[in-house]
C-alpha cells in the first residue's frame, strides 16, 4: 500500500464518516471509494478493523469483573438508594444471563467443531 492508502486506512478506522475520513487523509472523497474497491486495501482494512475490535473486545473484558463487583457492592449496600439497588440487581441479572446463554453457545459450538472433526455424532 502507498503511504496516501495508509493514511486513509487510519483516518476511516478514526473518522465518523467516510467524507470525514478522506477529508482526514486530505484526499478526495472518490479517492477513497476508489481505494475501497481495491481488494488488497479492502484486505488490509478489514485485517485492521479485526485487530481494533479484538483489542475493544480484550478492554471490554477486563473491565467486567470491576463492573459487576461496583454492581455487587451497590446491591449489597443497604444504605444505597433503592432504585439503586434494584438496578444494579437487574443488570446483573441481565448481564449474567447473557453470559451464560453465550458460554453455553460457544461450549455447544465446540463439541460440533470436535465431533465434526472426528467424524462423530452430536446429541442435544
Amino acid at each position: 500500500m502507498t503511504p496516501r492508502q495508509q493514511k486513509a486506512l487510519a483516518a476511516l478506522l478514526t473518522s465518523p464518516s467516510k467524507a470525514a475520513a478522506a477529508n482526514a487523509a486530505g484526499i478526495a472523497p472518490r479517492t477513497l471509494r476508489d481505494y475501497l474497491a481495491d481488494p488488497e486495501f479492502q484486505a488490509a482494512y478489514r485485517d485492521a478493523f479485526g485487530n481494533m475490535v479484538e483489542d475493544a473486545t480484550r478492554q471490554a473484558q477486563q473491565a467486567i469483573s470491576p463492573a459487576l463487583s461496583t454492581l455487587r457492592e451497590i446491591v449489597e449496600d443497604r444504605e444505597e438508594d433503592a432504585q439503586a439497588r434494584i438496578s444494579a440487581a437487574r443488570a446483573i441479572l441481565s448481564h449474567g444471563l447473557k453470559l451464560i446463554e453465550t458460554t453455553d453457545i460457544l461450549n455447544r459450538l465446540q463439541e460440533l467443531e470436535t465431533a465434526m472433526e472426528g467424524g462423530r455424532d452430536v446429541k442435544y
